[in-house]
């Protein structure tokens, strides 16, 4: 949840745990066949130290235990998947690519088609909430913890209570992040079940983390793309297909490659 930090790992994995411990597995399992493919194929050890090349593994291994069940045959895609993400990383950073979730993405939908195609797992239904109105709390906390496809509430407010420990000025960013998400969802009428859910919300937050600073900018680019990111995540919705964190992704390089556009046009002084 591009957190270097071993202290906010460890309550993030505690998190998964209280949520379920055998889909905690499943992301325990993908980060670490991440960090040993980096470690065998001899990438760069301050990176693999600081969780470059296991959070997407993790995230593989998080997104096929969420969307088909922790059925232990999987791991074997799980494993396939973390290399994948982990060597698909490692390209795009050597190209001068912010790779961010996107090897992940990439892999967890090859992998899906696979599925698909072949009728080896079938997605699990998914789990649905009371919608008698806006539960703001659960959306916020929801909004956090479907970063890594948490549900349970208490979860998502102990990675909101982990931003906060690392940095208080990125977990006000990501809060802030996870509201909006939900308000632009509701005034664009979207489905209360799925807001409440956190959907609209978790893309937004990592966008925030990944853009917060402290100048108008950095403030305004970062509202670009958590607004981006819900279009992005309702489009998702429309067409079919699991958004997993490419809402975020894609959001994060329009808003990164505008500012450089906007960078070169301005005047220098």
């Amino acid at each position: 949840m591009l957190q270097q930090s071993v202290a906010v790992g460890i309550v993030f994995t505690a998190g998964a745990i209280l949520n379920s411990p055998t889909l905690a597995t499943f992301g325990l399992i993908g980060s670490a066949m991440g960090a040993l493919t980096a470690t065998v194929a001899k990438f760069d050890q301050q990176d693999i130290r600081n969780g470059l090349f296991g959070f997407n593994g993790a995230l593989v291994g998080f997104g096929l235990g969420y969307y088909y069940g922790t059925q232990w045959l999987l791991v074997i895609f799980v494993l396939l998947g973390a290399v994948s993400s982990t060597l698909i990383s490692q390209w795009m950073r050597r190209r001068g690519i912010s790779p961010y979730t996107f090897p992940f993405v990439v892999t967890t939908w090859c992998i899906m088609a696979l599925f698909l195609a072949t009728g080896w797992f079938e997605i699990v239904p998914c789990s649905k909430t009371q919608t008698d109105g806006l539960q703001v709390a659960h959306g916020v906390s929801r909004g956090f913890g479907q970063v890594l496809f948490q549900e349970n509430f208490v979860t998502g407010f102990l990675l909101i209570a982990a931003v906060m420990f690392k940095s208080w000025f990125e977990g006000v960013y990501a809060i802030f992040a996870s509201v909006l998400g939900m308000l632009v969802a509701v005034s664009m009428g979207l489905p209360l079940d799925a807001i409440n859910l956190g959907l609209f919300g978790y893309s937004g937050v990592l966008c925030a983390i990944a853009l917060a600073g402290k100048t108008s900018a950095d403030f305004f680019s970062a509202v670009g793309a958590i607004l981006l990111s819900v279009l992005f995540v309702w489009y998702a919705i429309i067409i079919g297909i699991p958004a997993l964190t490419a809402p975020f992704v894609f959001a994060t390089w329009v808003v990164l490659l505008a500012r450089k556009v906007l960078d070169r046009k301005s005047p220098r002084i």
